[in-house]
C-alpha cells in the first residue's frame, strides 16, 4: 500500500504560481514609455519639422530590427528628409523665405512658391530668368530623391478676373504656369517625366481654405499669396 504524505497548507501555497506577477514590470514599462513619449512630444516644440524628421528616422532605426523592406522604406526616408534639409537651407541662402515655404508631413513634402518668387510676370505663363534660377536648383536637389517619389505640380491663382488672348481665365492661366515648370523640368533639366503630374486649380483653393474665395482674396497681401506654385511630393 503506496504511502501518501500529507503536504501541508503552507506546502500548497509555495507550489501555487502568482498570476498577477506581471502586473509590476508591465506598469514600470508603460510608465517608461509613457515618459520616453512626453519627452519625444516636448522635444518636438525646439524642432523644426525635419530635425523632428531626422530624429524619428534615428529612432526607428535604432529600435527596430530592420527586415530588408524596413531598411528599404528608412533609406527612402532618410533621403526625402535629406532633400528637404537641403531645401530649407538652399530658401535661406538665397533669401527666399517670405517667397518660398516649406512642409513636411508624414505623407508629402509641399513647396509653395508665392508671387513674390517673382516666376511669371503679371498674366503670364512664360518662365522669367529667376524662375528659371530657382528652378534649376530645385531640379538639382529633386535628383537626391527616390524614384518611386511622384510629384504633383500645382497652379493657383488670385481671383481677379482674367481674360487675354492666351488665356480666357483664370483656371487656364493657372495650368499653364504648371505645364511650364513641367517642361523645364522634363525637358530642360532631363527629370523623368513618368514621376510628375500637373494640376490647375485657378482661384479656387486659396492658401486659407477655412473661408470663402472672396475673403481670401480681400487684400493685395492675400492675393499675392494665392497667386502661386505649389510644388507636392508624395511620400507614400
Amino acid at each position: 500500500m503506496v504511502n501518501k504524505k500529507k503536504i501541508s497548507t503552507a506546502e500548497q501555497d509555495s507550489y501555487q504560481i502568482d498570476t498577477e506577477s506581471w502586473v509590476t514590470p508591465y506598469g514600470n514599462l508603460m510608465t517608461f514609455l509613457m515618459i520616453l513619449f512626453f519627452l519625444l512630444y516636448a522635444y518636438t516644440f525646439f524642432l523644426n519639422d525635419i530635425d523632428y524628421e531626422r530624429l524619428m528616422n534615428r529612432v526607428q532605426a535604432q529600435l527596430a530590427s530592420l527586415d530588408l523592406k524596413s531598411s528599404m522604406e528608412l533609406k527612402k526616408r532618410e533621403k526625402e528628409t535629406e532633400f528637404a534639409r537641403k531645401l530649407s537651407e538652399y530658401v535661406k541662402t538665397k533669401g527666399l523665405s517670405g517667397a518660398a515655404e516649406i512642409n513636411i508631413s508624414a505623407q508629402k513634402i509641399r513647396i509653395m512658391f508665392t508671387e513674390r518668387a517673382v516666376l511669371f510676370a503679371s498674366g503670364s505663363a512664360e518662365l522669367d530668368s529667376n524662375a528659371i534660377n530657382v528652378l534649376n536648383d530645385l531640379a538639382d536637389l529633386i535628383k537626391i530623391l527616390p524614384e518611386t517619389n511622384r510629384i504633383i505640380i500645382e497652379g493657383h491663382t488670385d481671383n481677379v478676373p482674367i481674360r487675354t488672348k492666351e488665356f480666357a481665365n483664370n483656371m487656364e492661366l493657372s495650368i499653364a504656369r504648371a505645364i511650364s515648370v513641367l517642361n523645364y523640368f522634363t525637358k530642360k533639366k532631363n527629370l523623368p517625366p513618368e514621376r510628375f503630374a500637373i494640376a490647375g486649380y485657378g482661384e479656387f483653393r486659396p492658401v486659407d481654405m477655412s473661408t470663402d474665395i472672396t475673403k481670401a482674396n480681400d487684400t493685395e497681401e492675400k492675393r499675392a499669396r494665392n497667386r502661386r506654385i505649389e510644388i507636392i511630393i508624395s511620400r507614400t
